[in-house]
């Protein structure tokens, strides 16, 4: 009879369902997705629709500003550039704070603080202050999205992370869509004053919504040994059937960092995914925010009525949300996901050069060169959603803000030139068609980088960034 069978029956009851410890990855991956993570996932896919909408908005008023002010198109691809600076800034710094404080705090803070100076944008009396004020703003637009995915990706069971995170990503371009139906609206009603104000309301009413629904990340209070009270009832709520206890301890067995800093993201064997993703992102954001923002002056400069140019803007975007469901579902699939993304890129520069083919034969029907630009928001907007998502798992948990918050940063630099470098060959008076051709420069460059990835990976048999994916690997 062995030492265990001694001890009495009760004792053998509580050591079966009050555990020592308690693996929080596990807890999760396990049972099934609760109303307390769905409301989660909500309320910062909410906010990513915000801030998508805040980060659009001056797109959709370009040419009502310019024409108000008698501005240059060069001179307005300040104002685009000036938000996404600030974007690439607030990206780097509050990704890498969040890993240390946490990333409730930091989201309500950015979502309050871009939707009280797209409020003071209203206000401004000409370009430089405007200039000024996106810049700001994009302090609080670029924080944000680091810490929503962290958080929606610490909330998700592995099964799922990655459709998730891509769902919680749509925000961009569903902002975007909503930004471009309300514009004409808005525009027909009042000025362009009123959509900043519109635009800057709606993430300040947000902002206490958040702070009262939105938990702290459960794996950040685990990995900085938070209030176990706390972590047992989270915990409780996602898996009902789980007995912690006041004395169980509960571990995230992950690598340990001592400090989030981005010398960190360079080692143990992360360097050549942070750079190569890193460069496939800036060059995709270059290329999709040229296009996005400077959609409705090409058409409009190809002969389209306006009406008809904002509509291209909207159908980018939503093909670039079905583009992201139909590359995700590949990704996750038995393929190693970088060299299926690869391949989308390729495609997205056979879509683009076929827009800009249809743009410039005299005559092009609308519904074509709609299905043109559709094809180009599938592949590239959809390659790109996918990719974010590929990112966001890439990172353990005491890295992820500060991985996301980095590639975000690079992301943004490509995201800053991108509408610049369309203002500057607007300016300079080349046709529409040929910057769209332009555009197979940054897309084929994005391409490279995730098939130097895939050969990577092969070579050196690393199959950690293609579980990442398929949601078998790290938290």
């Amino acid at each position: 009879m062995t030492k265990e069978s001694h001890l009495p029956q009760g004792q053998h009851a509580r050591e079966r369902i009050e555990p020592a410890e308690i693996d929080i990855g596990r807890a999760i991956d396990e049972a099934p997705i609760t109303a307390l993570q769905w409301r989660v996932f909500a309320l910062t896919l909410i906010a990513s629709i915000v801030d998508g909408f805040d980060t659009m908005v001056m797109s959709f008023l370009a040419p009502a500003i310019t024409h108000q002010w008698g501005v240059s198109h060069a001179a307005f691809g300040l104002v685009f550039s000036a938000t996404l600076l600030g974007a690439a800034i607030g990206a780097a710094t509050l990704g890498l704070l969040a890993d240390r404080v946490g990333r409730k705090k930091l989201v309500i803070t950015a979502i309050m603080w871009f939707g009280l100076l797209t409020i003071a944008c209203a206000f401004a009396s000409g370009i430089s202050s405007l200039v000024a004020l996106r810049f700001l703003a994009g302090l609080g637009l670029g924080g944000a999205i680091p810490n929503m995915l962290a958080l929606a990706a610490e909330y998700s069971p592995a099964r799922r992370r990655s459709t998730i995170v891509a769902v919680i990503t749509w925000g961009t371009p569903l902002g975007a869509v909503l930004g471009g139906l309300l514009a004409p609206v808005v525009l027909a009603a009042a000025d362009w004053r009123a959509m900043l104000l519109v635009a800057g309301v709606a993430p300040v009413l947000l902002a206490p919504c958040l702070a009262i629904g939105l938990p702290e990340s459960v794996r950040f209070l685990a990995l900085r040994g938070g209030d176990d009270a706390g972590l047992r009832t989270i915990l409780q709520r996602i898996s009902p059937g789980l007995l912690a206890k006041p004395h169980t301890r509960f571990v995230l067995p992950e690598r340990t960092i001592a400090r989030a800093t981005i010398g960190a993201l360079f080692r143990d064997g992360l360097a050549a995914g942070t750079i190569l993703l890193s460069a496939a992102m800036f060059t995709s954001l270059l290329l999709s925010f040229m296009l996005v923002n400077w959609t409705p002056t090409l058409l409009e400069r190809a002969g389209i009525p306006l009406s008809d140019a904002i509509l291209g803007t909207i159908v980018l975007n939503l093909s670039g949300i079905v583009g992201s469901l139909a590359i995700a579902r590949v990704v996750d699939g038995r393929m190693r996901g970088s060299a299926v993304l690869a391949a989308s890129y390729v495609c997205a520069v056979a879509a683009i050069l076929c827009a800009g083919t249809a743009t410039m034969i005299a005559g092009t029907p609308l519904p074509v060169l709609m299905i043109t630009l559709g094809a180009s928001g599938f592949f590239l907007i959809g390659s790109q959603i996918t990719l974010s998502a590929y990112i966001t798992a890439y990172f353990p948990t005491a890295l992820r803000g500060t991985g996301i918050g980095f590639n975000n940063a690079v992301a943004r630099c490509g995201s800053l030139l991108g509408p610049a470098l369309g203002g500057l060959l607007l300016s300079s008076g080349i046709d529409p068609a040929h910057i769209l051709f332009a555009g197979i420069i940054p897309g084929t460059l994005s391409a490279i980088a995730l098939a130097c990835l895939a050969v990577s990976q092969a070579r050196a048999q690393a199959p950690a960034p293609t579980r990442l994916v398929k949601n078998r690997g790290v938290a």
